[in-house]
C-alpha cells in the first residue's frame, strides 16, 4: 500500500528540519551557498526533501487518477 499525503507531510518536516540545521552548521563554518553542493551531507539530506516531494506529486497524481475513475464509473453506472 502506498503512502498517504499525512504521512509524507511529516517525513518532508522532518527531513527539512534535518537540512535546516546542517545548513546552520554550513553557516558557522562560513561555507558559501553555491558550495553547499560540494558537500556529501548536504547533498544526502537535500535528495531527501527532493524524494519526498517527488513522492508526494505520485500521491497526488494517483489521487487525481483514481477520483477520475469513480467519476467514469458513476457516469457509466447512471447511463
Amino acid at each position: 500500500m502506498g503512502q498517504t499525503q499525512d504521512s509524507l507531510d511529516r517525513q518532508l518536516t522532518v527531513a527539512r528540519e534535518e537540512l535546516a540545521k546542517y545548513v546552520s552548521v554550513l553557516d558557522e563554518k562560513k561555507i558559501a551557498e553555491g558550495d553547499r553542493k560540494r558537500d556529501p551531507i548536504w547533498r544526502n539530506l537535500d535528495s531527501k526533501c527532493r524524494g519526498i516531494r517527488t513522492r508526494m506529486i505520485a500521491v497526488d497524481a494517483v489521487a487525481a487518477r483514481e477520483a477520475e475513475c469513480s467519476q467514469r464509473k458513476e457516469a457509466a453506472a447512471a447511463e
